[in-house]
């Protein structure tokens, strides 16, 4: 085993690498996702659903912050100090299965972000899911998560024609630094749209379909923004029998919230969204 330190105190982002596989992350987010399994574990009659809404609870009022999957070189992140809406879910069903395990530790957490966010659980800035829609496919085939949109009959095909990435590398540090990568991106989002595989929930469905929604269930909102797929993502949480909402972290409310305005109502409100997805751990 190889390690390589930048900093280890409490506070400050510790760089290892063991076997090729560089991480990212503080004592503090150690300390905090051990005690967040622990947490969780202790109702072991809780569904998979319950356990991603009650690890969502516990990281209500955590910092909003963009981009922190930014690093060079490219690694597993486990921040929970700091979380963007993907991060955010991503931590939470990362620590939702780790509970599951005889023995949790933050190594299982780390080993859970890994197959969560990149391909096949390879770690390179190519593999990482960057666009919802893979990562919905790549999480189900793995059977982390079931698409529950398509057995509604409300839902409508989406036809996707991904390109947001190649055609904005300006926007992605990485992109930028490495121009090379452009066109392996471009055949990526060509893949990925090929597949037509998916369907969405329109927005003026959701109070109709909204008892097929279940309490822990991963909501992205779908965008008509051209080459985009999603652009948030949300916890489904019923807050009381009559208000379906969700909690996530917003980066208007700078921290994670649970939304105050029912999910029919937020989805309306988007002018970009036309509808969500539903996927259920």
């Amino acid at each position: 085993m190889i390690r390589r330190w930048m900093l280890g105190m409490l506070g400050c982002i510790s760089c290892v690498n063991v076997f090729a596989q560089t991480c990212y992350y503080t004592q503090e987010d150690s300390l905090r996702c051990v005690r967040i399994v622990k947490e969780l574990q202790k109702d072991s009659t809780c569904t998979s659903g319950m356990r991603v809404l009650r690890a969502a609870r516990l990281l209500l009022g955590t910092p909003y912050q963009s981009a922190t999957l930014e690093k060079e070189p490219e690694g597993v992140v486990i921040n929970i100090r700091q979380v963007d809406c993907t991060t955010f879910v991503e931590v939470v069903l990362a620590l939702s299965l780790e509970s599951n395990e005889k023995e949790p530790d933050f190594k299982g957490v780390t080993d859970h972000l890994r197959r969560i966010r990149y391909r096949d659980g390879q770690v390179s800035y190519l593999n990482r899911l960057h666009y919802f829609s893979d990562w919905l496919y790549e999480n189900q085939q793995r059977g982390i998560v079931k698409d529950k949109t398509m057995a509604m009959p409300q839902c409508v095909p989406l036809n996707l024609d991904l390109s947001f990435m190649s055609s904005h590398p300006e926007s992605y540090p990485a992109l930028t630094a490495h121009p090379e990568w452009v066109g392996e991106m471009r055949m990526i989002e060509s893949a990925i749209s090929k597949r037509e595989l998916y369907s969405f929930l329109p927005k003026e469905d959701i109070v109709e379909a909204s008892q097929q929604i279940k309490d822990g269930d991963i909501l992205a909102f779908v965008t008509n923004i051209k080459g985009l797929d999603v652009t948030h993502v949300g916890i489904a949480y019923w807050e009381t029998p009559q208000k379906l909402t969700f909690i996530h972290a917003s980066s208007q409310a700078r921290k994670v919230i649970v939304n105050p305005e029912p999910l029919a109502d937020y989805a309306a409100r988007q002018k970009n969204c036309c509808g969500i997805w539903v996927l259920r751990p």
